[in-house]
């Protein structure tokens, strides 16, 4: 009996045609081959079904249980259909009356559901046979769910990175407009909210016992874990620690628990920022009741903004930035290292170009955060760069004149200084003004330097107290420096900047 049955199964899968083997050589030949074929069903890694009009099965290799959880007296006169997952049921319906219909080979992937629960992911490929009884069909099935699992692992891996990398970049840029303690801690308590659900961010300013007790030691950016909570000293404040508290639960992931440290080491430099400008800021107004604010505390602020930004550029690079790098190079090595199939290796390629964007847009955002090389190239090149880069982007053109300033002297904090008051006009053309021409001319008289910007936006959003306007004002003032602002609604906004500058003198 068992015989017949092989015999059977062989007509109908040798070259997917009713093909019966000559019974010949004394039935030694039959024999052997029966043997053989007896051997590739019981070890085939695939599953191989036969299967009737009605999508009946009619014969199944012995691994039907392992790929199914069914034997095949538990699928008798049923619809090989019954498992599919119920999302992917009509498209395979589709698809098999399009089989039948067209008597073409095709090949698909769908789910399948255990008797148990689980999901598995199948591809199968169905050769129809539509000249035998009952039009039957060669079922080919292949587990693929551990290769889709990783592509989906993969894919959520690379989509978290993109959110917590999008969230730093994103806060940190938040910070550098933050000027009170309470905003900071509004800010840092909408970003956990928004990236770690669940996390029940508060701020403790004590020491919370169930830390003090054990003895450990809570000191600042370090995180400590107890009672389902992690903490995170940020800093203290009048002699009373400030500290960060979320739900353990809400750390999933090992890039979870970096992001919340370098999220953590951000807040701390503002934090501490903050309480050397709140404390000054009172001195300033027990000593003195003036409305204008002395240069020196703009120039104190405006460097506490920069030496942040370059310790922000200097932390992405040297930790985000080469993880990033990293992650590409063992994937890169993977791809080349591996035999993978087509469809995997493109998705792969995907996230391999995924994260080259996101290594371009971190290493923009560091060269924003501190242009490379301000000092060396001098700040007519280094805005000549910065104008090229910005004019891919930007929907305005840009014109830029300069005379030779190789006979003045630039100090680093003038140079930087100027380079933000650039960049600020940048942002006003593009989200204020609406200008479509923007230009800038840079040139020097006696012992000042000249700077005058132009637009052809709306002038009426030029107004003495605009922030962008104020901002680069102060920014001036903090240089020594002045701007004066003359605009009007039909021909934009005219802003002349005068620097003191040093001239190189030259002696016979």
């Amino acid at each position: 009996m068992q015989s017949r049955k092989i015999f059977a199964v062989q007509r109908v899968l040798v070259s997917g045609k009713l093909t019966v083997m000559k019974e010949n050589t004394g039935g030694v030949f039959m024999k052997d081959n029966e043997q053989y074929f007896q051997t590739v069903l019981n070890h085939t890694s695939d599953l191989l079904l036969i299967v009737d009009r009605n999508r009946h099965i009619i014969y199944a290799t012995p691994n039907l249980y392992d790929f199914t959880s069914y034997r095949l007296e538990d699928l008798k006169g049923v619809d090989a259909f019954v498992a599919v997952h119920q999302e992917d049921k009509e498209f395979m319906m589709h698809r098999h009356k399009h089989l039948l219909d067209s008597k073409k080979s095709n090949s698909t992937e769908y789910r399948y559901v255990k008797k148990d629960g689980e999901v598995r992911y199948f591809e199968c490929k169905t050769t129809p046979l539509p000249d035998t009884e009952n039009y039957l069909q060669v079922v080919s099935v292949r587990d693929n769910t551990e290769r889709k699992q990783m592509e989906m692992e993969l894919e959520h891996h690379k989509k978290r990175h993109e959110v917590l990398q999008n969230s730093l970049k994103n806060y940190s840029h938040d910070l550098t407009s933050v000027m009170k303690l309470a905003d900071l801690e509004a800010r840092m308590i909408e970003e956990l909210v928004t990236i770690l659900p669940g996390s029940n961010p508060m701020i403790v300013k004590a020491f919370p016992e169930k830390i003090t007790k054990d003895g450990t030691e809570l000191s600042d950016g370090k995180m400590v874990s107890a009672s389902n909570r992690i903490f995170i000293k940020i800093g203290e404040r009048e002699q009373r620690p400030y500290i960060l508290s979320i739900q353990a639960s809400a750390i999933h992931e090992a890039m979870e628990s970096i992001w919340l440290e370098t999220l953590a080491h951000y807040s701390m430099m503002v934090f501490e920022n903050l309480n050397m400008i709140e404390s000054l800021m009172h001195q300033l107004e027990t000593a003195s009741q003036r409305k204008e604010t002395p240069q020196w505390v703009l120039r104190m602020m405006f460097n506490l903004q920069e030496q942040q930004r370059l310790t922000l550029s200097s932390d992405l690079h040297d930790t985000v930035l080469q993880d990033q790098i990293d992650l590409y190079r063992r994937l890169e090595s993977l791809l080349h290292s591996y035999e993978i199939e087509k469809e995997a290796k493109t998705k792969l390629i995907d996230i391999e170009q995924g994260l080259l964007d996101i290594i371009h847009e971190i290493r923009v955002t560091c060269n924003n955060l501190r242009p490379p090389l301000l000092r060396e190239l001098g700040l007519a090149s280094s805005l000549e760069n910065l104008f090229e880069h910005i004019q891919i982007t930007s929907t305005y053109r840009i014109s830029f004149n300069s005379e030779d300033l190789s006979g003045i002297v630039l100090s680093e904090e003038q140079t930087i200084g100027i380079y933000r008051i650039v960049q600020e006009f940048l942002h006003y053309a593009e989200e204020d003004s609406k200008a479509t021409q923007v230009t800038f001319e840079l040139y020097y008289e006696k012992d000042l330097l000249l700077m005058q910007y132009r637009d052809d936006g709306i002038g009426e959003s030029a107004t003495s107290d605009h922030i962008r306007l104020t901002s680069i004002t102060q920014r001036a003032q903090s240089l020594g420096g002045k701007m004066e602002i003359t605009s009007n609604e039909d021909s934009g906004l005219i802003a002349t900047l005068e620097f003191p500058i040093h001239l190189e003198r030259s002696f016979v």
